[in-house]
């Protein structure tokens, strides 16, 4: 049987509202008093009514986690930096996938709002006006991760765009004279539906504008092609391919080695997340390290501050640095 706050009280000869001060920490009560009532509880096996405390409070101490998939370890690194902050600020997720359909995701976040989550960061594969709408009829507070709705939905990222810019001119410096993009899109499972690609479509962006730049011409391959990716190893000119995600960069460097082609001699390849797989990959792959754990924690303070009504701020933009691997 589950010990009430009335049967506390009786216990300790001392009003419900006295135990309810000791119980929820509030002011009104003698220390002495508080340390007795809190020992009883202990002893009689007291468990609070989360319900209870919920309609008291206004406030569920959850918080939604919507994505796609967690197939990619970059997102799944990025949830486990959200939960790590969300414990401990006294909050639990509520992890919801998507598996990367518009229609599901909606699902999902109208799901975690009819049970009361304080708030829902979301790794966003809807756009679009009506989807706007709809999210914002729902009255909770939202963050964005990875790719970006629009201004009215506060969205946390590294400048992809920039990143890209960057990353030609660092291969360029490692003596590349052609740059090969990847533009292969990571969306595992995902249907005919329209598809929010801003992440991906950001660093496309930035190769196109880092290769203007540098004066050469863009070459962008838009299906994994194997009979490709012999010739360009065998290219007249030394040449570099620069994938989008990781995920990508190990499967073309599995396949090379799979054939005997030398990595960085022959072909040099640069990914994107730094994810922890690579410490497995031999050889180890430059990528961009995009701080998964400052994005998690800069997303769930944000939604932390816009549940308390005290953020005031826009987008937030963080750092990035380059790994220096084995594959360039």
């Amino acid at each position: 049987m589950t010990v009430t706050i009335r049967e506390i009280a009786s216990y300790c000869n001392v009003s419900e509202g006295t135990v309810d001060r000791a119980l929820n920490n509030r002011t009104g009560i003698s220390s002495k008093t508080k340390e007795r009532i809190l020992a009883a509880a202990k002893k009689l096996d007291y468990k609070p009514n989360i319900l209870a405390q919920c309609l008291a409070t206004g406030s569920t101490k959850t918080i939604g986690v919507v994505c796609g998939g967690l197939s990619n370890r970059f997102f799944a690194s990025l949830i486990e930096a959200i939960e790590t902050n969300a414990r401990n600020n006294g909050y639990f997720i509520s992890l919801v996938l998507s598996h990367n359909s518009p229609v599901k995701e909606l699902e999902g976040i109208h799901y975690l709002a009819r049970r009361q989550a304080d708030g829902i960061i979301i790794f966003p594969v809807g756009y679009g006006k009506a989807y706007e709408e709809e999210l914002k009829q729902l009255n909770i507070p939202i963050v964005t991760l990875y790719n970006r709705i629009s201004e009215n939905f506060t969205h946390v990222d590294t400048d992809c765009r920039k990143i890209m810019r960057e990353a030609v001119k660092h291969i360029l410096l490692k003596g590349y004279k052609n740059i090969v993009y990847m533009d292969i899109k990571n969306y595992s499972g995902c249907t005919n539906e329209d598809i929010n690609f801003f992440s991906l479509n950001e660093r496309c962006q930035g190769y196109k504008e880092g290769m203007e730049q540098a004066g050469l011409n863009c070459r962008i391959v838009n299906k994994y092609d194997e009979n490709l990716l012999i010739s360009l190893a065998s290219a007249p000119v030394r040449t570099a391919i620069l994938c989008p995600y990781d995920v990508l960069a190990i499967k073309i460097v599995n396949f090379y080695r799979k054939i005997g082609i030398q990595i960085p001699s022959q072909i040099g390849i640069m990914g994107f997340d730094n994810i922890d797989m690579l410490e497995n990959i031999t050889p180890l792959i430059s990528s961009v390290d995009c701080n998964t754990k400052k994005l998690g924690e800069i997303a769930f303070s944000i939604l932390l501050e816009k549940i308390t009504g005290t953020y005031t701020g826009g987008d937030v933009t963080v750092g990035y640095s380059f790994t220096e691997g084995e594959s360039l």
